[in-house]
C-alpha cells in the first residue's frame, strides 16, 4: 500500500460516510473550504496584510519630549518640551507642532532654547521640492506591501485552481472506480448464475464435462478482477477523502452507496470558447501576479529615479511665546528655511535604476510567456476534451454491437450450437466495451476540469 495511503487511513473516520449520492459540488465546496494546502496559502494573505500595516507604521504620528537641567554650572537653567510629528503621504511632507519652555541663564549659543515665562508653541511643515516629492522610500515601501496583497491574491487562485482540478479529478476516478467494479461484478454474476445450468446440461449429456471445469475457470477469474476493482474502489475513496471533508476539516471517506451515475459530459460551443480563451488570458492568476510584479518593478524604478534629483527642501515654522521675559523672544516669529544636498556622482541611484529596469525587460518577457502558456494549456485542454467525447461516441457504438453478439451467442449456447469458451469471450468483449465506456467517460469529465483550470472559469 503507497505510504498516502497508510496515512490517510490512519486520518480518516472509521466508517465509510453514506449520506445520499455525492455530488461533484459538494466535493469542490469542501475541498474549496478545508483543503489544508489552500488554507496555508490563504494565510499568504495575512502576512501581507501584515506587511501592509507595518509599511503603514512609517507614518505613524511620534510624540517626543526632552527635559534637561544645568543648576551647577555657570549658566544656570532648565529646559522641557515637547513635540508631535505627522509625516504625509504627500510631497514627502511632515506637519510638526510643540511646546518649550526654557528658563535661566543661556550661554550665547543657547539662546533659541530660552522663552518667556509661559513657554513657546509652535507649529510648522517641512516639505521636499525635488527628491522625494514624488516619491521616497517609506512610500515606495507601502505601495510594495500593498501589491503583495494583491500577489497573494494571485497565489490563492492559483492555489485554488490546481486543488478544484485536482478535487474534481480525484472525485471522477471514484466514481470511475465505482463503475468498473459494477462492470467486473456482473461477469461475475453471469459465471455464477450459469454453473448450475452447466451442470444440468453436463448431467444431460448436451455438453461434456469439461465445460464445468471451464466455467468454474471464468469464475475464478473474473472473482479475482472483482477483487482488484475493489482495491481500486478503496484506492480512490481514500484519495477522494484529501478533498471530501467534514465541517472540522477530517477526511471523509464517501462509501460505495454514495456513487452517482456518469452524467452526460458537456460540450463548449465556438463562441464559449472564444470567450473563456479571452477570459483566461486576463484572469489566470499566473498573468494577474506577473502584471503584480510589473507594477512593484515600477514602483522601485521611480524610486531609483528619485534617487537621481537633488535633495531640495523647505521648512516653514511659525511660534509665540507667551509670559514675560526677554524683550527679544517677544511678538510672533516665522522662520522659512531651504537647504539643498546633492552627491555628484550619484553611482548609487544610477545602479538602482539599471536594476529596475533590467527587471521590467525580465517581467515582459515572463509575461509575454505566461500568456503563450494559457494560450497552450487552453487549447491543449479543449483537444483532449474533443478527444475523449470522440471516443466516448466510438466506445459506445462498440459496446452496443458487442452486447449484441454477447446475446446471440448465449442463445446459441442454449441451442447447443455454441460453446462455453466462444460464451466467455463474447462475455469478456462486451464488459471489455462497457470498460471503455466508462474510461472515455471519466477522460471527458477530467479534460473538462483540466479546461476549467486553464480557462480560470471555476
Amino acid at each position: 500500500m503507497p505510504r498516502i495511503l497508510v496515512v490517510v487511513l490512519m486520518a480518516v473516520s472509521a466508517f465509510p460516510v453514506s449520506a445520499g449520492v455525492l455530488s461533484l459540488d459538494e466535493v469542490l465546496q469542501s475541498a474549496e473550504t478545508a483543503y489544508p494546502l489552500l488554507l496555508a496559502t490563504i494565510q499568504e494573505r495575512a502576512m501581507a496584510e501584515g506587511k501592509s500595516l507595518s509599511a503603514e507604521g512609517a507614518f505613524d504620528t511620534k510624540l517626543s519630549a526632552k527635559s534637561g537641567s544645568n543648576q551647577f554650572g555657570f549658566y544656570r537653567n532648565r529646559e522641557n518640551g515637547a513635540e508631535i510629528s505627522q509625516p504625509l503621504q504627500n510631497w514627502g511632507a511632515e506637519l510638526f507642532g510643540g511646546y518649550k519652555r526654557g528658563q535661566g541663564n543661556f550661554g550665547p549659543w543657547e539662546e533659541d532654547v530660552l522663552t518667556l515665562s509661559r513657554g513657546e508653541w509652535s507649529g510648522g511643515l517641512r516639505m521636499s521640492l525635488l527628491r522625494n516629492r514624488e516619491t521616497d522610500e517609506r512610500r515606495t515601501e507601502l505601495a510594495l506591501a500593498r501589491l503583495s496583497i494583491e500577489l497573494a491574491d494571485a497565489s490563492i487562485d492559483q492555489r485554488r485552481l490546481r486543488v478544484l482540478e485536482a478535487a474534481s479529478k480525484s472525485y471522477w476516478d471514484w466514481v470511475s472506480a465505482g463503475h468498473r467494479l459494477s462492470v467486473v461484478e456482473d461477469l461475475l454474476r453471469i459465471a455464477d448464475e450459469r454453473h448450475a445450468q452447466v451442470q444440468e446440461s453436463v448431467a444431460a449429456g448436451q455438453i461434456a464435462a469439461i465445460e464445468i471445469a471451464d466455467n468454474q475457470r471464468a469464475v475464478l477469474e473474473r472473482r479475482s478482477a472483482v477483487v482488484a476493482a475493489e482495491r481500486d474502489l478503496q484506492t480512490a475513496q481514500l484519495e477522494l477523502s484529501l478533498f471530501y471533508r467534514d465541517a472540522a476539516g477530517r477526511p471523509q471517506v464517501a462509501d460505495r452507496d454514495m456513487l452517482p451515475e456518469f452524467p452526460e459530459p458537456e460540450t463548449i460551443s465556438a463562441d464559449q470558447r472564444g470567450a473563456d480563451l479571452a477570459r483566461a488570458l486576463v484572469l489566470r492568476p499566473e498573468i494577474a501576479g506577473t502584471l503584480v510584479k510589473v507594477r512593484q518593478a515600477n514602483a522601485g524604478l521611480r524610486l531609483a529615479r528619485n534617487g537621481l534629483l537633488p535633495e531640495v527642501d523647505v521648512t516653514e515654522r511659525y511660534g509665540r511665546d507667551a509670559g514675560v521675559g526677554s524683550i527679544t523672544k517677544r511678538g510672533d516669529e516665522f522662520v522659512a528655511s531651504l537647504s539643498i544636498t546633492t552627491p555628484f556622482q550619484r553611482r548609487k541611484a544610477k545602479g538602482e535604476s539599471a536594476i529596475q529596469q533590467a527587471k521590467l525587460v525580465q517581467l515582459e518577457q515572463e509575461l509575454r510567456f505566461a500568456r503563450n502558456r494559457v494560450l497552450v494549456e487552453v487549447r491543449t485542454a479543449l483537444a483532449a476534451l474533443d478527444a475523449a467525447l470522440q471516443r466516448l461516441e466510438l466506445a459506445r457504438a462498440e459496446m452496443d454491437v458487442a452486447r449484441q453478439l454477447e446475446d446471440a451467442e448465449r442463445e446459441r449456447f442454449d441451442l447447443g450450437d455454441s460453446t462455453l469458451f466462444v460464451v466467455n469471450l463474447r462475455e469478456l468483449s462486451a464488459a471489455g466495451a462497457g470498460l471503455k465506456v466508462v474510461a472515455a467517460l471519466t477522460d471527458s469529465h477530467k479534460s473538462m476540469a483540466t479546461y476549467r483550470a486553464a480557462g480560470a472559469t471555476w
